[in-house]
């Protein structure tokens, strides 16, 4: 009876032994289960890395006016907006045709100049850098973001329609940028005077391009940020012997930013 009563015992832990292997099997490391379970995991995580959120230049402006406002008590003033390939999501040619980038960079300063925020937005995420000074030396803000009244989706759709902008083409290394960018800043607009005048730009590539040398030549398109009036155009011709970028105005007027000229 007692040895009975052992296989009995032997025979129940075999059984036992076989059902939890096969449950093992079937949820650890090598189980189609498990497997697949990581897998789904690994692929979630990638693409929330790897989502490309795009905002227009007043989308990108009012995220980063919400952050500014995170780090000081007074009203955060624009100094510039510009829109930037610096990301690791890909850069495709067809960016920015609606208006819309994935990265931007901001900076904001106070009215007195004893704080300056810069920011990067990748993404639809802001992440800020802040410095103060007492002595208020810092770049002063300039421009509240409320006198803005015509966003990137406008300028770029008029930029292509009136003169036939082009994008950067990110498989022709001469062309340095990939689709259509954007700025926003003061840029000095009376040769006469350093007063500057709160402009969007369009950057592209001029329809003349390439020229007889083969070079890739950039566009740029100002607009009136209060009225969304197209100011100015300039595409450039090429290189001088120094090997510096010579431009010529499409029309009449001439725009240039300060400490450029």
């Amino acid at each position: 009876m007692l040895k009975k009563r052992y296989v009995g015992i032997g025979f129940i832990l075999l059984i036992a032994s076989v059902v939890f292997l096969l449950y093992a099997l079937k949820i650890g490391p090598f189980g189609g289960s498990a497997h697949k379970s990581v897998e789904q995991a690994a692929t979630i995580t990638s693409e929330k890395t790897d989502e490309k959120k795009s905002l227009t230049a007043m989308e990108a402006l009012r995220l980063g006016y919400e952050e500014a406002k995170k780090h000081t008590e007074e009203e955060p003033l624009l100094i510039s907006l510009t829109s930037t390939d610096n990301t690791t999501v890909p850069q495709e040619k067809n960016d920015g045709a609606d208006g819309k980038r994935n990265a931007w960079n901001l900076q904001f300063g106070s009215k007195k100049g004893n704080i300056s925020i810069t920011m990067s937005i990748n993404n639809g995420k802001a992440n800020a850098n802040v410095r103060k000074d007492d002595s208020n030396l810092l770049q002063k803000g300039l421009y509240a973001i409320s006198d803005i009244k015509i966003d990137s989706p406008e300028a770029v759709k008029k930029a292509i329609e009136v003169l036939g902008m082009r994008p950067g083409n990110p498989e022709i290394e001469d062309d340095w940028i990939k689709g259509y960018h954007f700025v926003i800043m003061g840029f000095i607009t009376d040769p006469n005077s350093s007063e500057t005048r709160l402009l969007l730009r369009v950057t592209g590539i001029s329809p003349n391009s390439p020229n007889s040398e083969n070079d890739s030549l950039r566009m740029n398109v100002f607009f009136d940020v209060k009225t969304g009036e197209m100011l100015n155009a300039s595409e450039m011709t090429g290189y001088d012997k120094e090997g510096h970028t010579s431009w010529r105005d499409i029309d009449s007027k001439t725009l240039r930013t300060p400490g450029n000229k």
